[in-house]
């Protein structure tokens, strides 16, 4: 009896010490809760360096490794993040774990660094250090052509739970209400563990058990997978931010012809009611006020109205072109009383309705075409010649110049 309870209190010996070699120590755990954004750590307690490759490594308000927000942005092409951890009389098997949303490059010269394994976004690496060892020095480097989020590193001795391993692959993404278009990220879960799944505003979207979501209205809210924890693997959660936008409003087509022509009238109210302003239309009113006809520039400012006198309601035609979009070339081409169709798209620019640069008039006192003063006549003499000023022996198909006259056939 006293042999096999001695064997009994050594059992219970071996069991109890193993569970005390087992114990998790942490030796050094970083968050960056205490951060703000653009912040760059570096000293402190565990002589923080941070290195910046193309861009900055510094601090981002972000949840992108998969952590909570905020998290280090670890520059990509050579930015790097150094920390060293002293030992205090440690020595042996430890283990670093880290949140990476790509591939980083752990080494140490004080230290045995093993190969990496990861589940999603956590990342998990054997650490050797040798009896003695004063501190270890550990570096991060992205040589990576893009930037990298980091977070919730730790080096511990002993057993630990294993990393949930949970993530949704982006801090925040963006929808439409009633798109077609619209897809939704999807939780990374590579062990199989049983989430819950969580909106804090059911306002702007819910989501069921089996993850799928339901847009309510526009704004934002956060979805949440989170792992309650057992035996094996760490209680844990993941979020992103869901951007829902409102539904378009329905494209107007308020595409007219010539013979329906809108009113000044109409053109405001159309501008106002922001329709449609992606076209070109027509507009049929009189010329009420010449501001300027540029003939160094070929445009014309000048508005119309519906009735003969100019009005602070009248449309501006801004910087508009002639009949068939030809230049202007003489301030006379048009004048105030004119009627006009004039063709172009429409525009609220700071409070002015107008027709933006680069209409033109579609007629002009009943007048579609630029060419005037056309007369037959019957040639009975003298040279014919073409545009270009070569001599011809007969009238040709177009304009053809003779006796310094344009004739057309």
């Amino acid at each position: 009896m006293i042999k096999t309870l001695r064997y009994s209190l050594l059992s219970l010996l071996v069991l109890v010490c193993g569970s005390v070699f087992a114990q998790k120590e942490t030796l050094w755990a970083e968050n960056f809760s205490s951060y703000a954004a653009n912040d760059v750590p570096a000293g402190g307690d565990y002589g923080y360096v941070c290195k910046d490759g193309e861009s900055s490594t510094k601090i981002f308000n972000e949840a992108l490794a998969g952590g909570e927000s905020p998290e280090l942005l670890i520059a990509k092409s050579g930015g790097s993040f150094s920390v060293s951890i002293p030992m205090n009389g440690k020595s042996g098997e430890m283990t670093l774990r880290f949140k990476a949303n790509r591939t980083l490059s752990v080494t140490s010269d004080d230290a045995t660094i093993g190969d990496k394994t990861n589940t999603g976004n956590d990342y998990t690496i054997p650490v050797t250090v040798a009896e003695g060892t004063a501190s270890v020095t550990l570096k991060f480097d992205n040589t990576s052509s893009k930037n990298i989020r980091f977070d919730n590193a730790e080096l511990f001795i002993g057993e630990s739970k294993k990393a949930p391993g949970l993530s949704w692959g982006t801090a925040s993404y963006e929808v439409t209400i009633g798109s077609e278009d619209n897809t939704f990220p999807t939780l990374s879960n590579e062990n199989n563990l049983a989430v819950t799944y969580s909106s804090d505003n059911t306002d702007v979207a819910t989501i069921d058990a089996e993850g799928n979501i339901t847009l309510v209205a526009a704004g934002t809210a956060n979805i949440t997978a989170e792992f309650a924890g057992n035996d094996e693997f760490e209680a844990g959660s993941v979020s992103y931010k869901l951007i829902v936008k409102a539904a378009p409003e329905p494209s107007v087509d308020i595409t007219n012809t010539p013979e329906t022509a809108y009113t000044v009238a109409k053109a405001n109210d159309l501008i106002t009611a922001g329709q449609g302003l992606e076209t070109k239309v027509y507009v049929i009113g009189t010329i009420t006020k010449i501001k300027e006809v540029s003939t160094s520039y070929g445009n014309a400012t000048y508005w119309i109205g519906d009735g003969a006198e100019y009005s602070s309601n009248d449309l501006e035609i801004y910087r508009g072109y002639y009949l068939e979009g030809e230049n202007f070339t003489a301030e006379d081409q048009i004048k105030v009383g004119d009627k006009v169709i004039v063709y172009g798209m429409l525009v609220d620019y700071n409070g002015t309705k107008e027709m933006t640069t680069g209409s033109s008039i579609y007629s002009l006192n009943g007048v579609t075409t630029g060419i005037s003063d056309v007369k037959a006549q019957t040639i009975t003499d003298g040279f014919i010649y073409n545009l270009a000023g070569q001599r011809m022996s007969k009238l040709s198909k177009g304009i053809n110049i003779v006796n310094g006259k344009k004739i057309i056939k």
